[in-house]
């Protein structure tokens, strides 16, 4: 995770110092570096499929029992609220730091990595000081976190009242991603977590539909408006499903 959240910080001063260039083609050297490692892995686990079916059938076992679990209704309720309201407000930053700060190439680049040094930082002190009975609230925290400071960023005067923002930004982000995965792994028996895992990343993929949301509001009430409204409209949403989640993520995995 730590890597995860320093990518966005390096990204951005990779495009700070050498242009989008540089930032592409170092990327693009890291995922050659990926596919070498992917390719020369041998390992594969002893145990044998624990159950037949297709992907598809293996996705909606995975669903019923998440049905069946309280706990991890919860967690993808939130899962869900993040994806569709929060993380788009990331396509923005861009936008919002050269139209309505007038950042040059330089200053974009590092308002972009503000929330990578956030995640960063974020990541660290939960591997540090995060005990398990306090994870469900340290999840749900980070994303209350996330989607009241981008809004403050969205409606920030001055680039440095948005580059706190994205800090702060960057570390509920970083409590969002670190706990989304580990509460569903603790919540689910040895034999269905690869399943649940599944349905998590099924959930990520609302994502896409977030980001044409925010395009469209973006369109009609310009971008810092969009944002704000993206992020007001996520904590109501978290508010009003309150009763799915507040139950099961009260208990300790």
């Amino acid at each position: 995770m730590p890597a995860a959240c320093s990518g966005p910080m390096l990204g951005g001063i990779l495009l700070a110092g050498g242009g989008i260039a540089w930032a592409f083609a170092f990327s693009a050297a890291f995922a050659c570096v990926a596919l070498v490692g992917a390719v020369a892995l041998r390992h594969r686990n002893s145990a044998g499929v624990s159950a037949p079916g297709t992907v598809l059938v293996q996705i909606l076992n995975g669903l019923r029992f998440v049905k069946r679990d309280r706990r991890l209704c919860g967690v993808l309720v939130i899962t869900a609220v993040y994806n569709l309201f929060g993380w788009p407000f990331t396509s923005m930053v861009p936008v919002i730091g050269h139209d309505s700060l007038q950042l040059g190439p330089k200053g974009v680049g590092l308002l972009s990595s503000m929330d990578g040094v956030g995640a960063l930082a974020g990541a660290i002190a939960i591997g540090l000081y995060a005990r398990s009975a306090h994870y469900a609230r340290l999840y749900v925290a980070g994303v209350v976190l996330y989607l009241a400071t981008l809004i403050v960023f969205a409606l920030a005067p001055n680039p440095l009242l948005a580059g706190a923002a994205l800090l702060l930004t960057g570390a509920g982000g970083a409590a969002f991603s670190i706990l989304q995965a580990t509460l569903a792994y603790l919540a689910a028996p040895p034999e269905m977590r690869s399943r649940v895992l599944g349905v998590v990343s099924v959930v990520i993929g609302l994502g896409p539909i977030g980001f044409i949301h925010l395009g469209l509001l973006a369109d009609a009430i310009g971008a810092p408006a969009a944002t704000a409204a993206m992020g007001c409209e996520g904590l109501l949403v978290l508010l009003l499903t309150r009763p799915l989640w507040r139950a099961a993520l009260d208990r300790p995995p």
